[in-house]
């Protein structure tokens, strides 16, 4: 009677187990939201876009223009690092390739990549 019951006690055990794990498991996709949670993790700001005519009226070009930020390959898509120090990490995932940022700790202007 003891190693009956001890084997039903065990397949349950086992049984709550698996089903726990796999429930556990349909519930929490890495996937989901992964690229927002980057972002963030990575502290990127969000970006200020700028018209090039209010660039050249508040931040006028230096000499060889604006500079061009740089990307980080382990960064995700959009995030760019300013030419500026500190280098600052700016989410420029809705500013259009080659449209102008500001520098919002430096008040400067920079190309996005």
């Amino acid at each position: 009677m003891k190693t009956k019951s001890l084997k039903i006690i065990s397949a349950i055990v086992i049984a709550l187990f698996v089903l726990g794990t796999t429930v556990y498991a349909q519930g929490t996709d890495s996937r989901i939201g992964s690229i927002a949670r980057e972002r963030v993790e990575h502290g990127a700001t969000q970006a200020t876009a700028i018209t090039k005519a209010e660039a050249e009226k508040k931040y006028p070009p230096p000499a060889n223009g604006y500079p061009t930020a740089q990307r980080d390959p382990h960064d995700p898509s959009g995030v760019v690092v300013s030419p500026y120090p500190p280098h600052e990490k700016y989410d420029c995932s809705k500013v259009a390739h080659g449209g102008l940022v500001v520098d919002v700790k430096v008040n400067k202007v920079f190309v996005r990549p």
